[in-house]
């Protein structure tokens, strides 16, 4: 999983949380959190493919998978 990116706020530089309160409609609905500012901020697209599959450029299943099916 990557790193979470830092706030954008320029008086913190703390980490971002992944806050998943909005996944009830849609798994991947979240938001950017800094618990230090009390802020959200919507992913990039960069952000929520790097999120859904992982890191470009490494052939990898994709990062959100039934852990029920069997790998073959």
């Amino acid at each position: 999983m990557p790193l979470p990116p830092t706030c954008p706020t320029p008086d913190c530089d703390d980490w971002l949380w992944k806050d998943t309160t909005h996944t009830n409609t849609d798994w991947d609905n979240w938001r950017w959190w800094c618990c230090r500012c009390d802020k959200q901020w919507y992913p990039t697209a960069e952000q929520l493919q790097e999120y859904r599959y992982g890191p470009a450029g490494r052939p990898q299943p994709p990062v959100h998978r039934d852990p029920r099916m069997a790998r073959q």
